[in-house]
Formats: structure tokens, C-alpha cells, sequence
């Protein structure tokens, strides 16, 4: 197996320098703004401090990682060790075209890592609200050099009604223009149907899919740490220059661009994957007063492989759930890695 990297973007919402330049832009772009409260709202930008024990947990639970990407705009944590030889601190200004920049959406900073030269063609991306909470093998997310993906084919109900949904829309389009979908679809069709990995159920909703779309709806891949090939990027952007760009040059999320799950969704139709059943994976958590006290126990119990939190309410009420949340990564995470000063 060749080396994996890992990637993780952040940002310090909280910076006032940031800020200044962000709202800046915002007033300027107005129009360029998906019209969805939720898509450049203030929770894409919010750091409670669990950034520590996303390290901690790279460390303890996938030791065997080349490389942590950390991608930022030139902000970085005062606790976080330069020194250490598998960090690899990315400004965006090091690989993002200076035409695309400044940008405020994550589009934009994923969908052109593929310029990063010392980047491994097998990385997975993380968001800095996905965290690994057991310990995994390289298979977990390559096996036989391709990346495994869950396979969970349909139409979700909230399609179009939101920036996430028009944007799966658009990754759809965009899969249609360059690729022969059904073709590849039908050409590969074991894989979306592999009862031993699927399981049965979820096999035949594929089918169900397959036969009533005559395509593939990419869906959302989850929101979970994604395993791609540099490669697939490269290919993308050869073949769909024009969309990429546009998406590139938008400094905030809006409803005509496209994202990461358009790699996801190519190299499934490929057929350059290997197929996973998402629940086996992880867990996906809106966090929110009413499951606050479930989350934690699946975060001390270890109850499954990865986690992915995200929030929408006000910021003293989230801060005070993240502050129980950190209190339980602490129980499982209580040294410091590597990492840290």
C-alpha cells in the first residue's frame, strides 16, 4: 500500500483580522451569496477548542498516517508543534490560485489539493468536526489501493431544498455532462449490489436506485471523513475546467457551485472504489441540548469508528455543550500528543 495522508482545513473563526477581511467581502459579493442562511452562516466558521484532541486521536487511534496536512490561511494554534516531522503546516496562498484568493468557503480550499505536489495520490480529508474515535487500519479507508467508499444510492428527501442539496444537484449535472453514467453504472454493478459488504438491505435499495434513476444520484457520502486519489481531481478538472473554476472563484458557498463528494461520486462511477456500508463507518450528530447526553456516550463509549458533529443553534448554548463534548474526548483522550507543545 502506498502512503496515506491525512488533510485537515481549519480556520479560527474568532480572528479579527479574519473577520474585518471576511466581512469585507461579504459586502462586496452580497449577490454571489447562497441566499441559505445555514451555508456561510457563522457555525462553518466556529472553533470550541477540540481541534487537540483531533491530533490526539490521529495519533493514538492511526499511528501508521504519512503525513497531517494542516491547511489554513496562516493561522495556526499556539499549542501546536511545528517541529513535529508528520505535520506539514499549508497556507492557502501555497497551492490555491492568488485569483481564487481570499476565500471563505471550503470548496475552494478541497477542490484543489490536488496541486499540492508533496501530497500522497491517497489522502483522506477530514473537517475539523470529524474525529476518528477507535483505532482503524489502512483498510479502513484503502483497500487493494482504492478508496473505500459508502455505497448509498438514492435521492435524499431535503434535495434542492437547501445550498447543500442545489450543490449535490450540480455534482450530479456535472457527473451526467463528463461521464457515461449508466453505462459505467451497469458495468460495474456488483460493487453496488455486494450483499457480503452491503448487506441486503442496502443492496437492493442500490438496485431499486440504479433501475428507477437509470443513473446515480451522488447523494451526500456523509458527513464523515472521505478517501480520495489525488488523481481524480487532476481528471475532473481536465474535463470540467469551467465549473471548477467557477466554484473556485466564488469566496463564499453558493448554489451554482459544486464540492468534494463530485470526487467521491466520479471515482464510484468509475468504479475505482471499494464499497462500504455507511453505518459501519460512523455516526453523524446534529448537536443540540435534546442529544447532548447521547453524543457523549458514544464518544466515551467508543461506540463506533468516527464521528462528525455539527451546530446550528446560538453560540452560549453551543458553548456550553461543547464544553460537556470536550469533557468527554478528554476521557478518552486525556494526554497530548505529539503534536503539542
Amino acid at each position: 500500500m502506498e502512503k496515506i495522508d491525512f488533510v485537515l482545513p481549519w480556520v479560527d473563526g474568532s480572528d479579527k483580522e479574519w473577520l474585518a477581511l471576511k466581512r469585507r467581502y461579504e459586502a462586496s459579493e452580497g449577490k454571489e451569496i447562497s441566499p441559505d442562511p445555514e451555508a456561510n452562516g457563522e457555525s462553518r466558521y466556529r472553533d470550541y477548542g477540540l481541534l487537540r484532541y483531533w491530533f490526539r486521536a490521529v495519533e493514538r487511534f492511526a499511528p501508521w498516517v504519512n503525513r497531517v496536512f494542516f491547511v489554513t490561511c496562516g493561522q495556526k494554534p499556539d499549542w501546536l508543534d511545528e517541529s513535529n516531522p508528520k505535520l506539514r503546516l499549508v497556507n492557502h496562498d501555497e497551492y490555491i490560485p492568488s485569483d481564487y484568493l481570499p476565500t471563505f468557503q471550503s470548496n475552494t480550499i478541497e477542490l484543489n489539493l490536488h496541486r499540492l505536489t508533496d501530497l500522497s495520490e491517497y489522502f483522506v480529508l477530514f473537517n475539523d468536526d470529524t474525529l476518528l474515535l477507535r483505532p482503524v487500519k489502512p483498510e479502513f479507508f484503502f483497500k487493494n489501493g482504492l478508496p473505500v467508499i459508502p455505497c448509498d444510492l438514492g435521492i435524499p428527501r431535503w434535495l434542492s431544498y437547501s445550498n447543500t442539496g442545489r450543490t449535490v444537484i450540480n455534482n450530479c449535472g456535472i457527473l451526467k455532462q463528463n461521464l457515461d453514467v449508466e453505462r459505467l453504472v451497469w458495468k460495474h454493478i456488483g460493487k453496488f449490489i455486494d450483499i457480503r459488504t452491503l448487506g441486503f438491505a442496502r443492496a437492493a435499495k442500490n438496485l431499486a436506485s440504479i433501475t428507477v434513476n437509470r443513473t446515480i444520484i451522488p447523494g451526500t457520502f456523509g458527513h464523515l471523513p472521505s478517501a480520495h486519489l489525488k488523481s481524480t481531481f487532476d481528471e475532473i478538472w481536465c474535463k470540467a475546467p469551467r465549473v471548477m473554476d467557477a466554484t473556485s472563484r466564488s469566496r463564499f458557498r453558493s448554489d451554482t457551485t459544486v464540492n468534494q463528494w463530485l470526487a467521491s461520486a466520479w471515482t464510484m462511477v468509475s468504479g475505482r472504489f471499494y464499497p462500504s456500508n455507511e453505518k459501519q463507518r460512523g455516526v453523524f450528530v446534529l448537536v443540540n441540548r435534546n442529544n447532548l447526553s447521547r453524543f457523549c456516550d458514544v464518544i466515551k463509549q467508543q461506540s463506533t469508528p468516527q464521528v462528525c458533529w455539527n451546530d446550528k443553534g446560538c453560540s452560549l448554548e453551543m458553548e456550553e455543550c461543547f464544553h460537556e463534548i470536550s469533557q468527554a474526548f478528554d476521557k478518552i483522550l486525556p494526554e497530548k500528543s505529539s503534536f503539542e507543545k
